[in-house]
């Protein structure tokens, strides 16, 4: 859990919350884990599996609608720019607001 969450920017415990109901709804479930006993691994189920198709597959369905009518190197260009806006944007969160006064 601990590697999760920090690859997802979350705290420990919402990934374990996460994972507690991904479990509850028998679309996860914990397996020991050979390299740390006291962290168990969490895989998908077949139920797991079958949901995160359907998923994916509405998910492409959506963005080919989406997407319609914008060529490929337009969709690269907007996604270019709004990756530089974020990064701009965590820096300017990191460091403060910058002062204009002269």
């Amino acid at each position: 859990m601990p590697q999760a969450a920090r690859r997802l920017g979350v705290a420990r415990q919402g990934a374990q919350r996460v994972a507690n109901d991904l479990v509850h709804e028998d679309l996860a479930a914990f397996h020991a884990n050979p390299d740390h006993k006291g962290s168990p691994l969490l895989a998908l189920t077949g139920n797991g599996h079958r949901t995160l198709e359907a998923i994916t597959s509405r998910a492409n369905r959506a963005h080919g609608v989406i997407a319609e009518g914008i060529s490929p190197s337009e969709l690269t260009a907007a996604r270019d720019l709004l990756r530089r806006l974020i990064e701009q944007a965590r820096r300017h969160q990191e460091h403060g607001p910058v002062d204009e006064t002269p």
